[in-house]
């Protein structure tokens, strides 16, 4: 990973993180810069640097050997959680550079220190991604991530952020609400990618909600009424006629952990899975087009123009 530089990073954002890492640990923040914390471990160093003298001087030299082994191993370990903290640092500094969108609101200290505690043992680089875009987050907008969320990806092993992400590519969202579409029967996901141990998985460590009769209302109103549905980057628009029947979609809810991690993705769903949601629409009478999203800013969407038809093959 290249070194992080801050002169070539600029924004509000950025000025934001740098703050924020600093008071974390201590010192003006740069690349390779020890933490305060590492004041600390320096006396711990020089403290044994004395008792292994005396111990040469008085002949005790398997203690002084001891002494050494305890010294090399706590500069390796403090080496390598500052490299830990550098790289998810980094991370978070791509994602925020130029960014000039980041609240004023100061992000909670009990937070900031439960995310270095934490990310100074995350050497995955995989895993430092994830943390590094947390980071970037709850830069942009304090409370986006709960401690819960915390503790949950600490504990995350690769097979479940695995699960996780697959599962993510199913995910379809309106009023800000992601849900995943379960179809009409039992293998539907199955044959699509996302098997019943995944979303066992999921449910047991918290991220899918355990309650399987789930369903999305789509309300009978007395105006016709537009639906707007989101899946990676697919945006679709459905128009419900006035006074037709209150239908409800089949459903898998994530828990309030879920979807705060689900900010971190970029799913891709297949084609053939937001067609065949499309289809369930349509049974219930609704008239259905989508388009595909081209950029989206503080909340609005760009997407393609004309709107396509949606018609099931």
């Amino acid at each position: 990973m290249g070194e992080f530089n801050l002169i070539k990073f600029e924004g509000k954002a950025i000025e934001k993180l740098i703050d924020v890492v600093s008071k974390a640990i201590g010192t003006l923040y740069k690349p390779r810069a020890m933490r305060k914390e590492a004041d600390a471990k320096a006396y711990e160093i020089e403290t044994i640097e004395r008792a292994k003298s005396r111990a040469i001087a008085e002949g005790k030299l398997v203690e002084a050997d001891t002494y050494d082994r305890i010294q090399e191993r706590l500069l390796h370990r403090e080496v390598r959680r500052q490299r830990n903290i550098d790289n998810v640092s980094e991370i978070a500094a791509q994602q925020l550079n130029n960014d000039n969108s980041a609240s004023d609101e100061p992000i909670d200290e009990d937070w900031t220190s439960r995310f270095f505690n934490i990310v100074e043992d995350v050497s995955d680089g995989e895993m430092q991604e994830l943390w590094g875009r947390i980071l970037a987050g709850e830069v942009r907008q304090p409370k986006s991530y709960s401690l819960r969320t915390l503790e949950l990806l600490k504990n995350l092993t690769k097979r479940e952020a695995e699960a996780f992400t697959n599962a993510s590519n199913y995910v379809i969202s309106s009023w800000n609400s992601p849900f995943i579409y379960k179809g009409q029967v039992s293998d539907f996901l199955d044959k699509h990618g996302l098997s019943f141990e995944e979303r066992l998985l999921l449910t047991e460590i918290g991220l899918l909600q355990s309650d399987v009769t789930i369903t999305r209302g789509l309300k009978q109103e007395e105006q016709d009424s537009l639906i707007y549905f989101e899946s990676g980057r697919y945006i679709i628009k459905a128009l419900k006629k006035a006074n037709t029947t209150e239908n409800r979609i089949e459903i898998f809810r994530f828990t309030k952990i879920g979807e705060e991690l689900l900010k971190l993705m970029n799913p891709n769903p297949s084609e053939q899975y937001v067609r065949d949601f499309c289809f369930r629409l349509q049974a219930f009478g609704l008239d259905i087009e989508y388009a595909f999203i081209e950029s989206r800013l503080n909340e609005q969407i760009q997407h393609t123009l004309p709107w396509l038809r949606f018609t099931p093959t």
